[in-house]
């Protein structure tokens, strides 16, 4: 007992030196809580917890007692004080400065106590606290030994807005309280379903609480006065919540479905569905369709209805509350949703765009393997979809030489699907794929297919290289192994130009059009500079590019028309290529070399007011060097739009 009262002593002293030294002033909180000495004493390294243990137990410290709030507190606020509220809310180390985490665990305390959550230690906050308010996070009196108990906290609305609840068995909150439920019809998703689709909407509820909160627990669907709707098209009605969740399902047949005079119903119960007081909320009905239904039972659309009283809950009274009023949804049966699928075909935006190929490899130097053509999407849409065959058209059209595309290659990423011999014609026939269940691309899912062919007995003189793929050449069977007929769209590439030697041209960057405004500010005085970079390389034969005119610019209209002539564009000599004669001559780019970097800039006035209030762009036109003009640039290296 001695040395209990030892222990005591010694801490009590210690406590009344650290509040001396700290200069701490203890009124602002009436009494400090054993805890809140231990910390500090912890803290400032004076003891260790196991002696703090022993103060506390010799004191009769078991139980923190409860501190006074007397003063506002916020970021910055020091004292003892500060460091009660810490030890309360659980702040550690309990520090007496009031920062950051000190003001997320006072948002948190707000909250938890339906206080308004600034971090900001008022009037409000200093009456909850001074109370005993709930600490957030606090574990529940009675909570299994090595368990963490939460109290459950329901949040306050902030001021200024209005909130619904997206619990599903939440208890009502306006104990006492009479309330009314009200319905209405909501859109469905789509009036038409297929053999084997689940949980389709069928109806779609909007329900309104007034007066108290409703907690629905039953909804009642009428099934008009055929059988035939649980017997041969829908297996299963369920209930949806606004967030998705399905809340309670019930199979239809002779046991769950009751007859009333003429009327078929079906009674779905077993959820709770929270609907906050003068709020709205939508509740769905969805149903599973059999997965086949006879023909003859796809005429008629099935009805279902809400029938008057259709939907149950229960107010903060206790009592139980109807809608009243009544609607219906007319729902029809399609095909199976395999014999429904849909193949959609279109060009993937990783197609090459325009611009040279070099065929220098061989023993000829005259031929490239595997060039990447076109890159085109397949889509499978309402099932998955086998693509079996896929046939294909190559071109490659030149002069001076008998240049040809001999093999052509599939791939699905890195994957090669498939390969097959170029026809003299240029179709190439990708046969069989993947067997009689074909290369399956699943449901709602598009896959990328890449086209690559090997170039052989290429001139020096550009070849066009094309090709393309439409839908009616593609075979496809559905899940079920039937072919499918549902195949749009096409996929096209861009022109390459493929050639066993000379300049292969590189854009840089993206190409700009500024436009300027003469004195007057008016579209006739206005000019426009377009600039573009080109990188210049030679391959498989030194270059030249003359030091001017190599360059001419076109101006189009937004619809592709070209506005007057061709504009010779200027440029300066790129430090990478050499001029013979100095400063006249012609550029030289060596082969193999690195590329040279062209700045191409003209400058041009507003055209003529017939298009004075149009849209206009700039695209190079044309490149001549040594090896010829060629002009196929202009498709790719474009400027952006300005309106005059």
């Amino acid at each position: 007992m001695l040395k209990k009262l030892l222990v005591a002593g010694v801490t009590l002293a210690l406590v009344a030196v650290v509040f001396s030294v700290a200069g701490v002033a203890v009124t602002n909180a009436q009494s400090v809580t054993c805890a809140n000495i231990g910390s500090m004493l912890t803290v400032l390294g004076i003891t260790d917890a196991a002696k703090v243990a022993q103060a506390n137990a010799a004191l009769g410290c078991g139980a923190a007692s409860v501190a006074s709030f007397t003063r506002n507190l916020t970021v910055g606020s020091t004292g003892a004080d500060v460091t009660a509220l810490q030890t309360k809310l659980g702040v550690t180390p309990a520090t007496g400065y009031f920062g950051a985490i000190t003001k997320a665990a006072v948002m948190a305390y707000q909250t938890a106590n339906g206080l308004p959550s600034t971090g900001y230690v008022g009037p409000l906050t200093l009456a909850k606290l001074n109370a005993g308010g709930a600490v957030a996070g606090t574990p529940a009196a009675g909570c299994p030994a090595g368990m963490t108990c939460t109290p459950a906290v329901a949040a306050t609305c902030p001021a200024g807005y209005t909130c619904t609840s997206n619990a599903t068995g939440a208890t009502v909150g306006t104990t006492g309280v009479e309330g009314t439920l009200s319905v209405d019809q909501g859109a469905v998703s789509n009036t038409t379903v297929y053999e084997g689709q689940t949980a389709v909407q069928v109806l779609n509820l909007r329900l309104r609480a007034s007066a108290s909160d409703i907690n629905v627990a039953r909804v009642q669907v009428d099934l008009g006065t055929s059988a035939n709707i649980y017997a041969k098209a829908f297996s299963t009605l369920s209930v949806v919540g606004d967030n998705g969740q399905v809340l309670a399902s019930v199979p239809l047949n002779q046991s769950t479905v009751t007859k009333t005079g003429s009327r078929y119903s079906v009674t779905i119960t077993g959820f709770n569905y929270l609907v906050a007081k003068n709020q709205y909320r939508y509740l769905s009905i969805a149903a599973d369709v059999y997965g086949s239904v006879n023909d003859s039972y796809k005429v008629s659309p099935y009805t279902f209805t809400l029938p008057d009283q259709g939907v149950r809950g229960t107010d903060g009274a206790g009592l139980d509350e109807y809608t009243s009023g009544t609607f219906s949804q007319a729902i029809t049966i399609s095909t199976s949703l395999s014999d429904a699928a849909d193949l959609k075909l279109s060009t993937n935006s990783a197609t090459p765009l325009t611009g040279a190929v070099i065929a220098n490899g061989g023993s000829l130097n005259d031929e490239a393997d595997k060039v990447t053509v076109l890159v085109f999407n397949l889509k499978a849409e309402k099932d998955s979809i086998g693509v079996t065959d896929i046939v294909a058209s190559t071109t490659v059209n030149s002069v001076g030489n008998n240049a040809s595309t001999t093999s052509a290659y599939l791939y699905d990423g890195s994957t090669l699907v498939a390969s097959a011999a170029v026809q003299a014609s240029g179709t190439v026939a990708f046969n069989n794929i993947s067997g009689v269940e074909g290369y399956v691309i699943p449901k709602d899912t598009t896959k990328a297919f890449t086209l690559k062919v090997d170039l052989r007995k290429q001139g020096v003189t550009p070849g066009t290289l094309l090709a393309t793929v439409l839908s009616n050449g593609i075979s496809a069977v559905n899940s079920q192994g039937v072919n499918i007929t549902n195949r749009t769209g096409t996929a096209s590439s861009n022109a390459l130009y493929a050639q066993k030697a000379g300049p292969v041209f590189t854009l840089v960057g993206t190409p700009t059009l500024t436009k300027t405004t003469n004195p007057g500010n008016s579209a006739t005085t206005s000019k426009f500079l377009a600039t573009f970079v080109v990188d210049v390389a030679a391959q498989g034969v030194d270059v030249t590019v003359a030091s001017t005119s190599a360059f001419t610019v076109g101006i189009y209209t937004n619809t592709g028309s070209q506005l007057g002539t061709d504009i010779a564009a200027g440029y300066e000599k790129p430090t990478t290529v050499t001029q013979s004669p100095a400063d006249t001559g012609p550029y030289l780019l060596t082969d193999g070399s690195s590329a040279a970097r062209f700045t191409i800039q003209t400058s041009f006035d507003a055209p003529s007011a017939t298009y004075a209030s149009g849209i206009i762009s700039a695209r190079i036109k044309t490149i001549t060097t040594d090896a010829g003009t060629v002009g196929y640039i202009s498709d790719t290296f474009r400027t952006g739009s300005q309106t005059i």
